[in-house]
């Protein structure tokens, strides 16, 4: 038993060894690179159908429609996240201001006075862009996970196959 063994190692180390001599075209696709949403392969920018064609046999699986999915997503939480952001700060520099027109209004003697419309107009608007940027930043963070999963999926390949100097299997991460 301990000879068997000891023979699977040897032929796995062995097969091991083959697989660094593996011929470059032993691997079919090139690796690619997911930054945001765009797709490089080569450090050149793939379009939209280009960057879905890439994964239109993955494992077996049609996967181009789950990248276009994932992509618009990571999309729509961006723009909420930027958008969010944007609004709520400008939300809260016009509340700041509406809030010294009304504390300025305060001692006046006009008592049937509401408060200043600036600084409702101004907190409207931060309330509005927080429950932006708090939507849009788990979107944009789950998105972004599974373009990068789709991306981990694609890169590690399995070959199998001949070479120079006999039988390889690699695994290309």
């Amino acid at each position: 038993m301990k000879r068997i063994l000891f023979l699977i190692c040897i032929a796995l180390i062995g097969l091991n060894a083959m697989g660094q001599y593996a011929p470059v075209d032993a691997v079919d696709q090139k690796p690619i690179d997911i930054r945001g949403s765009r797709v490089f392969v080569e450090n050149m920018q793939l379009e939209k159908s280009a960057a879905a064609a890439q994964f239109s046999s993955l494992g077996g699986v049609d996967r181009s429609m789950d990248y276009l999915k994932y992509r618009r997503g990571y999309k729509t939480g961006l723009g909420l996240t930027i958008g969010g952001a944007s609004l709520a700060a400008v939300g809260y520099g016009v509340s700041l201001v509406g809030l010294v027109g009304a504390i300025g209004n305060a001692f006046n003697e006009d008592t049937h006075r509401w408060g200043n419309p600036i600084f409702y107009l101004g907190a409207t608007s931060f309330v509005a862009g927080s429950l932006c940027l708090l939507s849009g930043i788990p979107t944009l963070c789950v998105y972004k996970t599974r373009l990068n999963r789709l991306e981990r999926e694609y890169n590690t390949s399995l070959s199998v196959g001949a070479s120079p100097n006999g039988f390889a299997l690699t695994i290309n991460f």
